[in-house]
This record gives structure tokens, C-alpha cells and sequence, in this order.
């Protein structure tokens, strides 16, 4: 197997989730560190346009969004398991808990704290991926977004009070999952705070850091953009039609229905369960296969 090329930025949460996951395992990896804002040239060169971070890439296989990266992590590196069967479903509501409205109430009033440090292009660079995400719209919704944190403060710190780590005495998928939005509360002194005068919440993200930060050696964007170049897509097997309107051979695209405008089009090579397989063939690069979750992205034929 080709390894682990993780592409990421120190600031973004969710990429500290699968480093997290990456430490936990204790797997080897590489860091490939794009740029906060556009252009990120090498890195939509290899998935065709998604810009968010993170991104894995194993040889020409590319992996977006933190949920697909987990789940092929747990395939190819099952021990010590992320997602243990018997709390792979309360595991899985966790994740969507954390990735999809926790996140999205810490965020704005740590970037308020951040505004000083920030590149002024910040702001514009964030309303070209969703239009609501201007400097005043994180402004008017750090008040509120501070409270709704502070309440799930105190329900993870209640949950804490029971057992070493989330869904009982080993870390799993959901501790990574609400370890990304917590841990970026660090960006803020005075907001973190908050974390540490929780006594059980503090002792968590203390086992969590304990893991270290992990084995990662730094690989620039261009020798990332040559194994690729020189690699086949290797993780294609076990297709089989889906539910949604279309099927393997079928030309498709894809969007987050969450934010970000970016839109891939490719040819369907894979459906399973839980993620579909786009083939690209890339005039830079040759055959790339894109991994996509299913589930938080709208998925259609296309009709280009």
C-alpha cells in the first residue's frame, strides 16, 4: 500500500480530527500543508475542484471530507478500532452531532477572537465558498454560538463524569469527532477557559493530547502531485448499485449541502452503502479516483 498523504492546515478543526485518529492509531503519515485560502492549486488538481481540508491521498486515490477519511482508516488499520461494532451506530450520531452543528457554534466566536490575526482576505476568500460567511455574519453570531457551546460544554463534561472517554473507557470515532470542535476553542485563551474549569472535560482532552502528535514527516504539494502522477487508483473493488438516481459508468456531480460551492463532475466507478467513487482522468495527472461520503453531499446526474 502507498501511504498516507495528508493534506491539511494547522488551524482547520476538522483536520485535527483526523490527526487525532491518526495519533490514536499510531499510523504513519505524511503532511502536506495547503494554504488556508485559494488558490490551492495542487490540491484541487487532485480532487478536481473540493477545496476543503482535509484530504487524503493514498497513491491516486483521494479521500475527501474527515467522515470518508475515518471510515477508510478504520478499513486499512482496523486495530485499535475507531468504530468497535457494538457503538458504531452511537459513534456515527456523535460524529453528525460534532461535524455538523457543534462546529458550526464554536466557530464564529472563536474567529471574532481571531479577527486581529486573520489575513485581511480572509473573510473574502470564506464568502466565495458560502455567501452567509461574511465578517459581519460571524460577528452577529458569536453571542449565540458562545451560549449553545457553553451548553454542550456542560453535557459532554456530564457525560465525562462517567467514564473515561465518550461511549465508555476507549476513545472511538465520537471523541475524535468532538475532540476537532473543542480543541479549536485552544485558538482563544479566554474562551478555552471554559474547557478547563469543567474538571471531567479538561481530563479528556488531556488523554486525548496524550496520544502525542503522532509520526508525520512534511512532503511538499508537488512530490504529492508526482505519486499520484505515478500511481494507479487501487480502491475500486466491491461496487454495487446504490438507492440515489444513478449507477456505476453514470456521469455525476457532487456538493456539499452543507457549505462550500465547489462542484466535482466525474464518471461513477464505485457505489457502496456509505460512499460513491468518481474516476477522473486528469490531463496533468492521468487516472484519479475520488472518494465521497454519501451522506451530506447532493449527488446527481449530470447533464454536461
Amino acid at each position: 500500500m502507498n501511504e498516507i498523504i495528508l493534506h491539511h492546515y494547522p488551524l482547520s478543526p476538522f483536520s485535527e480530527k483526523v490527526r487525532r485518529i491518526l495519533a490514536f492509531k499510531q499510523i504513519p503519515w505524511r503532511s502536506v500543508e495547503t494554504p488556508i485560502m485559494l488558490p490551492k492549486a495542487d490540491l484541487t488538481a487532485l480532487t478536481g475542484g473540493y477545496r476543503r481540508a482535509p484530504v487524503m491521498q493514498i497513491g491516486a486515490d483521494v479521500y475527501c471530507d474527515s467522515a470518508l477519511i475515518a471510515r477508510r482508516l478504520e478499513e486499512l488499520f482496523p486495530e485499535p478500532p475507531l468504530l468497535p461494532a457494538a457503538l458504531s451506530g452511537a459513534a456515527t450520531i456523535w460524529e453528525d452531532w460534532a461535524d455538523h452543528r457543534l462546529i458550526h457554534q464554536v466557530v464564529p466566536p472563536v474567529v471574532v477572537e481571531l479577527l486581529g490575526v486573520l489575513p485581511a482576505a480572509f473573510f473574502e476568500d470564506r464568502v466565495k465558498m458560502t455567501p452567509n460567511w461574511s465578517r459581519e455574519a460571524f460577528i452577529k453570531a458569536a453571542p449565540s454560538g458562545w451560549q449553545e457551546t457553553c451548553f454542550a460544554l456542560d453535557a459532554l463534561a456530564a457525560q465525562l463524569a462517567v467514564s473515561d472517554f465518550l461511549l465508555g473507557e476507549a476513545f472511538t470515532l465520537a471523541d475524535a469527532a468532538c475532540f476537532n470542535p473543542i480543541g479549536f476553542l485552544r485558538n482563544s485563551p479566554s474562551l478555552f477557559a471554559e474547557v478547563t474549569s469543567r474538571p471531567t472535560l479538561a481530563a479528556w482532552v488531556r488523554r486525548i493530547e496524550a496520544f502525542g502528535p503522532g509520526t508525520a514527516e512534511a512532503l511538499n504539494s508537488a512530490d504529492s502531485l508526482a505519486i499520484a502522477r505515478h500511481a494507479q487508483p487501487t480502491d475500486t473493488q466491491g461496487q454495487r448499485d446504490g438507492t440515489g438516481e444513478y449507477r456505476v459508468g453514470d456521469r455525476v456531480s457532487i456538493i456539499a449541502d452543507d457549505y462550500g460551492l465547489e462542484t466535482l463532475t466525474g464518471t461513477v466507478l464505485r457505489i457502496r452503502r456509505d460512499d460513491i467513487t468518481l474516476l477522473r482522468d486528469d490531463a496533468g495527472l492521468g487516472a484519479i479516483a475520488v472518494h465521497y461520503p454519501r451522506s451530506g453531499y447532493c449527488i446527481s446526474r449530470s447533464v454536461a
